[in-house]
């Protein structure tokens, strides 16, 4: 593929915190401070500082998304709603919600479609992105997850939560080559360099998930 911009790059990028999964408000000022003159495709924040995030992210014009039942989707569909809406309250635009991969992996397909749904009704036309965990799937039920997802009107296929679940590109192409533009795919998961990032969008990837995002974009 040619080479891409920086700032084309970045626009595609999802960044998180690094380093941590317990930042504190000091930690979290200097990874926003770090982000510089890019314009991400968004800044990742867990539910709890999305508050504190909110009117920093807004003057550096950067979107913010958050996660929802995160990491695994094993919460009432109840539960998933009120978390959205505060999270929505607190100043969200897009929201992450983990796929329920327990009923999922039981076939209980009924119950994944309607919680993602669920979500999707209260989201205004906000992005809404399905954590599906391709790492622990095979191409059959990858293919079966992104057809759930669209069933429930969902934006993206985000491929895994992190937590040492790695994607691969073949698991980017695999949804892409099937599907092609009815769904897009964020690659999140072990990319963390530019290489990484590269070869994910040779593979067909829409976004990129990363808390690398330096290194990503070829900085560090």
């Amino acid at each position: 593929m040619s080479e891409i911009t920086l700032e084309a790059l970045a626009s595609m990028i999802d960044a998180s915190i690094g380093g941590t999964p317990a930042a504190t408000a000091g930690e979290l000022q200097g990874f926003f401070d770090s982000l510089g003159p890019y314009r991400y495709a968004a800044i990742m924040v867990e539910p709890s500082q999305v508050g504190f995030a909110r009117p920093i992210l807004t003057r550096l014009g950067q979107e913010l998304v958050t996660v929802i039942s995160y990491p695994l989707g094993a919460m009432r569909t109840e539960t998933k709603v009120v978390q959205a809406e505060q999270a929505l309250t607190d100043g969200a635009d897009e929201l992450d919600v983990a796929m329920d991969i327990s009923a999922f992996r039981s076939g209980d397909y009924g119950q994944v479609v309607d919680d993602l749904r669920a979500i999707r009704r209260i989201t205004d036309g906000r992005v809404v992105k399905a954590i599906y965990y391709s790492a622990l799937l095979n191409d059959q039920e990858s293919l079966r997850a992104a057809e759930l997802a669209l069933e429930a009107g969902i934006d993206y296929l985000k491929t895994n939560p992190g937590y040492g679940n790695v994607t691969t590109p073949h698991h980017v192409a695999l949804i892409k080559q099937t599907f092609g533009s009815q769904v897009k795919v964020m690659a999140s998961g072990g990319v963390r360099t530019h290489a990484d990032a590269l070869a994910m969008i040779a593979a067909g990837a829409d976004r990129i998930a990363t808390s690398t995002h330096e290194a990503v974009l070829g900085l560090a």
